[in-house]
Order: structure tokens, then C-alpha cells, then sequence
């Protein structure tokens, strides 16, 4: 067997499955980066929001300590709807879509103050985009294409072999 053959039999079939698996890895992302604001909610932190009830017990009816104090009048008008959500939720849950002003209060645990009763709100998650550098996916699929064709070099070189022989075949006679 020669080196050639050895080249293209084993090796190009080798380095082109390691390079599809590169390919595969930078293209899923790099992918899903373009495409993520169109279907999901990146960048739209979720609070969670405790009722009246659950407040005073948290803090014993002694006060929080030192933590802000909102106005649910002061909020923004996606905190607001976000607040009244995450109150009528089960779990107390729900995302901030729009101007977060307040967003640094929260985060770190506020009393927002909403007819007269004390609501412990806060930040438990923040839901970032994906950031991707913009050649990850074209260069993941170039990897890709590139790496099948490694793959199939085996079989394209056989053909190739065959037709050369077939070529000499036919000078003979």
C-alpha cells in the first residue's frame, strides 16, 4: 500500500470527521446566536415578587434591612405590568419586557410599596443574550462542507484510481 493510499484511505477521512465535529461546534451556536431575538426572550430579567403575607413573614414584621423602597406608582410602566404578572402568577414570577429603570434596586432586593401593603421583589434572573462572534456560524458551516469532503475523499479517490487504471488499460491495446 502507499502513502498515498494510506493518505486518502485513512487519514484525510480522519481529520475530516474531526473537522465537521469542529464545524458542528462553532455552527450550532453561532447559529442560534442570529436567530435567538426572534425566538426567545433574551435580555428580559425575570422578577419574582412575594405577597403581603409572605413579606412580613420573611422580615418579622421588623422591618427589612435597609433594603430600597419603591413606589408602585414610581415604576415603570413594564415594571408595573411585570409586577401585577408576577403577583397573579403561582410561582410570583415573570419578565420584565421594556424600560428597567429600577432594574438595580430590584436586583438586589427591594420593597415596592403597592396599596399600602409591602411586596419583597427581586431579580432571579437575568435571561442575557447569546453573544457570537458574527464569522462563527459561516465558518462552521465552511468546516463542515469542508470536512465531508475528507470524508468522501476515500471513495472519489478509488474512482479515481479505477479510472487512471482503465486509462492505462485502454493505451495498451
Amino acid at each position: 500500500m502507499s502513502d498515498e493510499s494510506i493518505l486518502f484511505t485513512y487519514v484525510a477521512p480522519f481529520v475530516g470527521v474531526l473537522v465537521v465535529a469542529v464545524g458542528i461546534g462553532a455552527a450550532v451556536p453561532g447559529g442560534y446566536a442570529l436567530i435567538q431575538e426572534d425566538i426567545t426572550t433574551c435580555d428580559q430579567p425575570t422578577i419574582a415578587v412575594e405577597g403581603a403575607e409572605e413579606t412580613a413573614e420573611r422580615f418579622n414584621d421588623t422591618g427589612p434591612r435597609k433594603l430600597p423602597r419603591l413606589h408602585y406608582e414610581n415604576l415603570s410602566e413594564a415594571e408595573r405590568t411585570a409586577f401585577d404578572e408576577a403577583l397573579a402568577d403561582p410561582q410570583g414570577e415573570a419578565r420584565v419586557a421594556g424600560a428597567f429603570p429600577n432594574g438595580n434596586a430590584i436586583r438586589n432586593g427591594s420593597i415596592v410599596v403597592y396599596e399600602g401593603e409591602r411586596h419583597y421583589a427581586t431579580v432571579v434572573a437575568e435571561n442575557p443574550c447569546f453573544v457570537a462572534p458574527e464569522l462563527q456560524f459561516p465558518l462552521g458551516v465552511f468546516a463542515i462542507i469542508f470536512g465531508v469532503i475528507g470524508i468522501l475523499s476515500p471513495p472519489i479517490y478509488r474512482k479515481l484510481v479505477e479510472l487512471e487504471e482503465r486509462a492505462n488499460v485502454d493505451e495498451r491495446r
